[in-house]
């Protein structure tokens, strides 16, 4: 194969340029600096820096800004810590005084307890009161010589009986009777008890001028003008004691029966005004329990709106007053509303307890007073069947000694 004509030239210079190329020396690049600038310096530079000191005046507000609110956000959380811890510590308290209060309502004595020791005295008031009425009977307790003589002796005859009375009413006169025999031995002058030995408010209210208070507890002349009282409408004297000679004799044995049977009837007709002279008699017993009772603000409020005389000076109550004083503070009372209002719980369950067992006692003082009732009311009984069956049994007992019979 024969080369083309034009291959060689062509390679000749391509292999001539490569050669030329090896063997020229190696060309080098050289980096160059721009040391000033007239437009960097007095444009770029300045501007730069005042967009540097603006870009340290933005970072640091931004700094400050958030500084801040850091601080504020601080402050609000302590804010709302210390509210928090506020309101638990509002909450505790809230529920340590609830506890408190329920502790105190359900522990706590309060004044009117005292009502308690006062109640617990009523068994020995009672006692004494029973026992004070028999004395009475007999004339124990009275102080008006002539009053005790009467009640303390045995029957006598209506005449001397009347005599009695008179003498005995001498004390006791009235001004009406004043204007028509006063200054006599009957009625010397207007007594400070007029009518005291006839008027039935003498048993109930006391003895003393018309339109006085009433007065529960007795003085000693305010007894002595009960029992004359109670002398001159039951103690009546319907015939004499039989003498030692008299009363040896058929006949004497005889009246000394119907005597005795009378006697029987006379005390029973007595008996409900004893009782009620001798409720009358301050008694030691209710002393320490009226000590006791008048601790309490509203007791010793009630006690100087109604205590008698009597009990404001000697301490003491009778068994009457002493009752009343029991019920009269606990209903009458408005200071005992507001302790009543102030007790819950335990202490007005107590209170509601004591109340119930007064009632209790004097519903029982009701019910031996209704047996007393029921007592004369079958001696009345026996009085009538004996005023209506007697005059036919003497008559049958007549025909029967004469020995006539009835065809």
């Amino acid at each position: 194969m024969q080369p083309s004509p034009h291959w060689r030239p062509s390679g000749r210079r391509w292999l001539a340029a490569c050669v030329l190329a090896a063997l020229s020396p190696g060309a080098f690049a050289y980096p160059t600096e721009e040391m000033t600038s007239v437009p960097i310096t007095t444009q770029v530079m300045p501007a730069l820096q005042t967009m540097q000191a603006t870009l340290a005046e933005i970072l640091s507000a931004e700094q400050e800004t958030g500084t801040a609110v850091v601080q504020s956000s601080d402050r609000t959380t302590t804010a709302i810590t210390e509210a928090a811890r506020t309101q638990r510590e509002a909450e505790n308290f809230n529920r340590q005084a609830d506890r408190l209060e329920k502790a105190r309502a359900a522990y706590t004595v309060p004044d009117s307890i005292c009502s308690e020791s006062a109640s617990g005295t009523a068994s020995q008031v009672s006692q004494a009161t029973r026992a004070s009425a028999s004395k009475l009977a007999g004339g124990s307790g009275v102080s008006s010589a002539a009053v005790r003589e009467t009640l303390a002796s045995l029957p006598v005859s209506p005449r001397q009986g009347g005599y009695r009375s008179a003498f005995i009413h001498a004390a006791y006169c009235t001004a009406e009777e004043a204007k028509l025999y006063g200054g006599t031995g009957m009625c010397p002058s207007v007594s400070q008890l007029p009518g005291g030995d006839t008027e039935a408010r003498s048993l109930y209210d006391g003895a003393g001028p018309a339109g006085k208070d009433p007065e529960l507890t007795f003085t000693q002349a305010q007894t002595d003008a009960a029992m004359a009282y109670v002398n001159n409408s039951a103690k009546l004297d319907a015939g004499r004691t039989p003498g030692k000679g008299e009363i040896q004799t058929a006949t004497g044995q005889e009246y000394q029966g119907l005597l005795t049977q009378y006697k029987a009837m006379q005390s029973a007709a007595m008996q409900p005004q004893l009782d009620m002279v001798a409720a009358s008699q301050p008694q030691d017993a209710t002393q320490a329990a009226l000590t006791e009772a008048r601790q309490a603000p509203s007791a010793e409020s009630y006690f100087q709106q109604t205590a008698s005389a009597q009990a404001k000076q000697t301490g003491t109550m009778s068994e009457r007053e002493f009752e009343a004083f029991e019920v009269g503070r606990r209903y009458a009372n408005t200071a005992w509303v507001t302790d009543l209002q102030a007790m819950d719980g335990d202490n007005l369950a107590r209170e509601m307890a004591r109340q119930q067992s007064l009632a209790n006692w004097l519903a029982l003082g009701i019910k031996n007073e209704l047996r007393q009732a029921n007592i004369i009311s079958g001696q009345q009984l026996a009085l009538a069947a004996k005023n209506e069956y007697a005059p036919q049994l003497q008559a049958l007992s007549a025909q029967l000694s004469a020995g006539v019979s009835a065809q």
